[in-house]
């Protein structure tokens, strides 16, 4: 479930999956939000494509509502060349300069930080420093993720297993939950008053 500023604003549903040295990961997104005073229902489908090491490889969003658009990005190649189908139908094709370690982190796709998730904890945890790319910005950044010890995410008997993880960038920092499987149970992002919780 995403929350804005404690209210309901929509859901994920995601799939995670390896087969042939590379890794799938794969999510529907709805979210109910408000344009000029109308109530809108907006749908988004991001497709990540990694090798065994979880670098990327291809990425895909389509975005489907009153205002449909797509973007697809490939990383294999010297430049990350990406190309972007605007709300008017028209194309803007970018190359990118990026290390070849780069993690895509987009803008509303919360599964991306399970995979964060799993990058920092096979490298050993403690305190690590990731260049990112935000495809929907086509924005390159840079931020530090740091292991914060168990700590209670929640409500029960089990938020006390959950491990915290910061992560910190330029202007803001986000707050992550992982339970004994590595699995995202929860975030939080203060600055923007979001938060998105595993349903059970």
């Amino acid at each position: 479930m995403i929350s804005l500023a404690g209210r309901p604003v929509g859901s994920e549903h995601f799939t995670i999956h390896s087969s042939l040295g590379r890794v799938e990961a794969r999510g529907e997104i709805r979210l109910d939000i408000e344009q000029n005073a109308k109530a809108v229902s907006v749908q988004s489908f991001p497709d990540l494509v990694l090798d065994s090491q979880l670098h990327p490889l291809t990425y895909a969003w389509n975005q489907r509502g009153p205002q449909s658009s797509r973007l697809e990005v490939d990383f294999r190649g010297a430049f990350a060349k990406a190309r972007y189908t605007t709300i008017s139908g028209s194309e803007d094709d970018r190359d990118f300069a990026l290390p070849p370690d780069v993690m895509v982190l987009d803008d509303n796709v919360i599964h991306h930080y399970e995979l964060m998730i799993a990058r920092f904890l096979a490298m050993g945890g403690g305190k690590q420093t990731f260049h990112v790319f935000v495809p929907q910005e086509a924005l390159p950044s840079v931020l530090t993720m740091e292991d914060m010890g168990n700590a209670a995410g929640g409500s029960g008997a089990a938020a006390a297993n959950l491990r915290h993880l910061l992560i910190t960038t330029d202007v803001t920092h986000i707050d992550l939950w992982v339970g004994e499987q590595q699995q995202l149970e929860r975030v939080s992002v203060p600055t923007a008053q979001l938060e998105a919780s595993r349903k059970k």
